[in-house]
């Protein structure tokens, strides 16, 4: 099959290869951006996600009953958060966490690794908040006896936190963490 390529003083006639090659050339930057569209538009929907669900909850009020916990201390969290519209929520779970992270070098790259490991939970079970209502709870947690202290060097940290997931029906999850530090001292 040929195409006819019109020019000055004449015809010139392509064969399919040449127009293969043409429309290959002429679509080659339209398919090399495809993942970079894609890549940004999933992107945009994660940096979305808490914006959407914020839409239903307020951000939450939490508190914690000593800023100085040492290893084997017990402590008191009290959560609350206010509904803005009525919503269907799955859950409500609280994840006590040790959080360690190691970066090191593999040749010429750097390479991060987080592992969580899970002291302590807590879950309330699904049911409906009205406008306007508020989500009360207060927990207690301790730091395990066996733990180790708030550490954070160049390469290496331990960090504690309290990580809170809210899961609404039909909507974006609200997630939140808040950082617990552990003085290096042994509770008495």
């Amino acid at each position: 099959m040929f195409g006819i390529v019109p020019m000055i003083g004449g015809e010139l006639f392509l064969s399919s290869e040449d127009m293969l090659g043409a429309m290959i050339a002429l679509c080659m930057p339209s398919l090399f951006s495809i993942p970079f569209i894609v890549v940004g538009i999933v992107l945009i929907a994660i940096g979305v996600r808490p914006i959407i669900a914020g839409m239903r909850v307020s951000q939450p009020e939490v508190s914690i009953s000593n800023d100085t916990l040492r290893v084997g201390d017990e402590f008191t969290v009290i959560y609350q958060q206010t509904f803005k519209s009525a919503t269907d929520v799955k859950r409500i779970a609280y994840d006590f966490v040790l959080r360690e992270t190691a970066r090191y070098r593999r040749g010429t790259d750097t390479v991060t690794v987080t592992h969580e490991n899970k002291v302590d939970g807590h879950e309330h079970g699904a049911r409906r908040f009205e406008s306007g209502e508020t989500f009360n709870d207060r927990r207690m947690f301790r730091i395990p006896r066996e733990g180790m202290h708030t550490f954070e060097a160049p390469n290496n940290k331990l960090n504690w936190f309290l990580k809170v997931h809210v899961e609404l029906e039909g909507w974006p999850d609200f997630q939140q963490e808040y950082e617990i530090k552990v003085i290096p001292e042994m509770a008495r």
